[in-house]
């Protein structure tokens, strides 16, 4: 069984004829359709039912051929960022998004005009199957401009947001830390992805030499990233004037399907959680000999001395075996990942770092893993495989109803760590159960505690920079102060990490502003759903695939109301929290037996 994946079901190769000619189609009925909309829309010999199903059928047409040329390419970089192809491949079909952006934007225009939308949604399945999304057009379309105006934002984001972001991108991975000789260790020069899996080191001189010598490095880039930093907000301010949201954040909740009652109620659970997590840090503190709170370069030391080894053959039966005794479709979909060859599996020269599942619009999916042996690599295939279960779910719907929002997106793949992580409590030895704990409290530290701060900072850099461009110190002391505000007495704040903006690459996504609770709320809303299945059994199950159906075509809210959940009540959270305290509080047992 290979351990590469394979991707002959979207293309060939880059040399075969279907991929040029999905290019040419997509120009041509970009083309076409812009053409239409001038001459025919205004045709009284059709109908409004003739004309959106028309309008949908050709731009479903477009955006499958456009998503699987843009899959291929993707697919292809991550696993050869060398691969010159690829990248060129990538932003020969990137420069069609404006024109594609455009027949959205007229579109949603249209529609918007019909007075009895409901009426004519009602007059055929096909439009029915749909209804969701054509009313959310309209919604969209009371904050969009015309669509000449759309196309020439769409453009200028090259040269704007989208060129900052690649500066961002291209600054970070160039960036070369010296390793000054101290603490006995002598000089080196290494990347900085290096640098930062230092903090997981055995040895604290390597934590805290790599901790120092990260900071000082930053001071190389900080002009350049602040410049990055207040481009690509600076932006996001305008669009926001201009589209008419009171805020940033009223924008992102807009488009992400999410009520702000329910980021509220998130907020709410957070800061109840973050009591949960500092109890942690502090038990960690005292382990590691510290009494005024962690120094952040003690954040991610590990607990254990040795780590336990697992070859992938092992990882897939462990992932099987759990699957199955929750759900055989779940077991199923797994066993075809494995056996159609679905996954990269292997680091290797070129290929990029982390782990991601993407589906394909062809209802497939493709996973990359860097496996490198760790226990703890199984629980990345299951999360992965979550994501590619989420898509297997959604492959019978129509292709525009199968796009759902971040905050939902770490939903199912978090459920299925959660399937593993409470198999492996329930039947492993207490080492490899302290090792599987000991890395899924530390996520919630990341997902609760982390993403927590950078809220916090990434509002009040949204507040201060409609009125100034900031300057490196504040925004370094608005991160510090974010940190502080998350982090509380369990961290040392003498050695905090100011430089944090300069690192994490979510503040310089451009369309996706608070690139950040998302992940907690998949997090409580994954913990909260297996809390439900505990007390429901295998009933449980149909809900389960149907909420995941829901995603695509159904508001945030609605989507919890599809399988009898308030997601404005704190309550439904707190379940999730109350899974994650036994946790914690199942590992500090682990480390008192051990002590």
């Amino acid at each position: 069984m290979s351990t590469h994946w394979d991707l002959t079901s979207l293309y060939a190769s880059f040399d075969d004829p279907k991929m040029d000619k999905d290019l040419q189609d997509v120009k041509d009925e970009i083309q076409s359709l812009k053409k239409w909309f001038y001459e025919e829309l205004t045709n009284n010999k059709l109908n409004d039912t003739d004309k959106i199903t028309y309008i949908l059928r050709q731009i479903t047409s477009i955006d499958y051929k456009m998503d699987r040329y843009a899959a291929y390419a993707r697919l292809q970089s991550a696993t050869d960022t060398t691969n010159q192809t690829a990248l060129e491949k990538l932003n020969i079909i990137e420069a069609l998004y404006p024109d594609f952006t455009q027949l959205e934007v007229m579109f949603g225009d249209y529609i918007s005009k019909i007075d009895e939308l409901d009426k004519i949604i009602s007059s055929s399945s096909y439009l029915q199957e749909h209804g969701y999304i054509l009313h959310e057009m309209v919604e969209i379309n009371k904050h969009s401009l015309d669509s000449e105006t759309e196309s020439i934002i769409a453009r200028m984001k090259n040269t704007g947001s989208s060129a900052w972001t690649k500066l961002h991108q291209q600054l970070l991975s160039t960036l070369q830390v010296e390793l000054l000789a101290k603490y006995g260790l002598e000089e080196e020069i290494k990347p900085i992805s290096a640098v930062r899996n230092m903090a997981f080191s055995q040895d604290k001189n390597v934590r805290k030499r790599a901790y120092e010598s990260e900071l000082e490095a930053y001071k190389k880039i900080t002009l350049p990233m602040s410049a990055c930093l207040n481009g690509i907000k600076g932006e996001a301010i305008t669009q926001t004037e201009l589209r008419g949201f009171p805020s940033p954040l009223d924008m992102t909740l807009f488009y992400s399907r999410m009520d702000s009652k329910i980021l509220d109620v998130l907020l709410k659970a957070i800061e109840e959680g973050l009591p949960l997590v500092r109890k942690y840090l502090k038990k960690k503190a005292q382990v590691l000999g510290y009494n005024n709170g962690l120094p952040w370069y003690e954040l991610y030391a590990p607990l254990g001395k040795e780590v336990s080894k697992i070859t992938y053959d092992e990882a897939k039966y462990i992932v099987y075996d759990n699957f199955r005794s929750f759900n055989p479709d779940l077991a199923d979909f797994a066993q075809m990942a494995f056996d159609k060859n679905w996954i990269d599996v292997e680091p290797r020269a070129g290929k990029r770092g982390g782990a991601f599942c993407s589906n394909l619009p062809i209802g497939e999916s493709r996973v990359l893993l860097n496996f490198d042996g760790v226990l703890t690599n199984v629980i990345t295939l299951a999360h992965e495989l979550g994501h590619g279960y989420h898509g297997h779910c959604l492959k019978d719907e129509e292709l525009l109803n199968r796009s759902y929002t971040m905050p939902i997106a770490e939903t199912a793949s978090t459920f299925c760590e959660t399937i593993i992580i409470k198999s492996a409590l329930a039947n492993w030895d207490d080492k490899k159960r302290f090792e599987i704990l000991n890395d899924q409290v530390t996520r919630y530290v990341g997902i609760i505690m982390d993403i927590y701060s950078r809220f916090i900072f990434e509002k009040a850099l949204f507040e201060k920079r409609e009125n100034t461009t900031l300057s490196v110190e504040q925004l370094c002391d608005l991160m510090a102060d974010a940190q502080e505000k998350a982090y509380g007495d369990t961290l040392d704040h003498r050695f905090n990490h100011p430089y944090m903006w300069v690192n994490k690459v979510h503040y310089y996504y451009a369309n996706r502003n608070y690139y950040n609770f998302p992940y907690a709320f998949g997090l409580l809303l994954a913990k909260g759903l297996y809390a439900m299945y505990e007390n429901e059994g295998d009933s449980f199950l149909s809900k389960y695939d149907t909420l995941l159906r829901e995603t695509g075509k159904n508001s945030i809210y609605g989507i919890g109301q599809s399988v009898g959940i308030d997601l404005t009540d704190v309550q439904f959270f707190r379940g999730g929290l109350r899974m994650i305290e036994e946790d914690i509080d199942m590992l500090i047992d682990l480390i008192d037996r051990n002590d």
